[in-house]
């Protein structure tokens, strides 16, 4: 397949990390390459600040309550995106993580015929699938031709189903080094990335390091600036100084312990070294339906890859100060540690995943 035109769409803050680094590679390979996507700021720098179709803030929604709240806005970006597509014909579709929304696009654009005229549709990083909505693997065997998981039993499993899948690590492995934790250091506060894990978490990650008596820095999204994050602190009523807001989780350097919402963080954290606890909290309606469906027991990349309670997870009831403090206390004096970030690092790291995708994904 001649790639002359690609699409790249990711729709949340760690998507578009992931879809940053993808561009780069194919850029690299490919420097003349007609380029349009949907994503943040890290994709926005990669592409020397090329305008994104729909900007990222605009299409993180999360969880069934908050996901109605939005259909209006959802539905005019679906319009947009397949209005895009229809007149720019690309040769190559990548879509990173977003799922709820990106296998949907996946089966429209097979259903109008792209992939029979030789536009290719991949997926970088696997759909939970074997986590809930079983049926997801379908759409992956019939809707795209290829699939480029992060976690490494997910390649097994996607290629006992004949998907394409071949596994070439996780690219955190290569961009967090080791060295981040101090014993004597402050707390990093980690609530999320989207506005509705804010008003969850913000509060209580707060409490819980005032109970444990410790200096705490709060980690903001790259796609949030330092002022607007410190209004949105405020808006909860926390008030921090501006050097008490830091970014760049990878980098992070001299802390004791980590309070850390689901999601990629999770991971970086734990790679950089820092003792972690994993907090999430969500709407009552979207706790009820998650609880029915999950079928994994656990929520943390770094427990879903080592297949075992490693860090310790407060979800809901358990996301409270009085919870959430003593385990803090008994992760950050945990003397096997240090193992299991080897071991971790060991599990997901086979060099830099993204030129081997690029290239893959550019031959098929």
């Amino acid at each position: 397949m001649a790639v002359k035109k690609v699409f790249v769409l990711a729709g949340e803050a760690s998507g578009d990390v992931l879809g940053a680094e993808f561009l780069s590679a194919l850029i690299e390979a490919q420097p003349d390459l007609e380029i349009s996507y949907t994503g943040g700021p890290a994709m926005e720098r990669v592409l020397d600040g090329a305008t994104p179709l729909i900007s990222m803030e605009h299409m993180a929604f999360m969880g069934f309550a908050e996901v109605v709240r939005h259909l209006k806005k959802i539905w005019g970006n679906d319009q947009i995106i397949k209005a895009h597509l229809k007149d720019e014909r690309p040769d190559l579709v990548v879509l990173v993580d977003y799922p709820g929304y990106n296998l949907r696009l996946a089966k429209w654009l097979d259903k109008k015929g792209f992939r029979r005229s030789g536009t290719r549709v991949v997926q970088v990083v696997c759909p939970q699938f074997w986590a809930w909505k079983p049926g997801r693997l379908t759409l992956l065997q019939t809707y795209l031709d290829a699939v480029y998981p992060l976690l490494p039993f997910e390649a097994k499993l996607l290629s006992q189903a004949s998907v394409v899948a071949p596994y070439y690590g996780h690219p955190a492995a290569q961009r967090v080094a080791a060295g981040g934790w101090n014993p004597s250091g402050p707390l990093a506060l980690l609530p999320g990335s989207r506005a509705q894990e804010f008003a969850q978490h913000v509060r209580i990650f707060a409490e819980t390091a005032q109970q444990l008596k410790r200096e705490a820095h709060w980690f903001r999204p790259a796609h949030i600036p330092d002022a607007e994050y410190l209004e949105i602190l405020s808006s909860f009523g926390v008030h921090v100084r501006p050097e008490d807001v830091k970014s760049g989780v990878p980098g992070m350097t001299g802390y004791s312990g980590a309070l850390v919402a689901s999601g990629t963080a999770t991971l970086e954290v734990a790679l950089r070294g820092v003792p972690m606890v994993v907090a999430y909290k969500t709407s009552a309606l979207s706790y009820a339906i998650g609880k029915r469906v999950i079928r994994v027991p656990y929520i943390s990349l770094v427990n879903l890859i080592l297949q075992r309670a490693a860090v310790a997870e407060c979800i809901q009831s358990d996301c409270h100060p009085k919870v959430l403090a003593p385990a803090l206390l008994q992760a950050m004096s945990d003397l096997t540690w240090p193992q299991t970030v080897t071991e971790l690092r060991q599990s997901i790291d086979q060099g830099d995943p993204f030129p081997m995708i690029a290239r893959h994904a550019s031959h098929l």
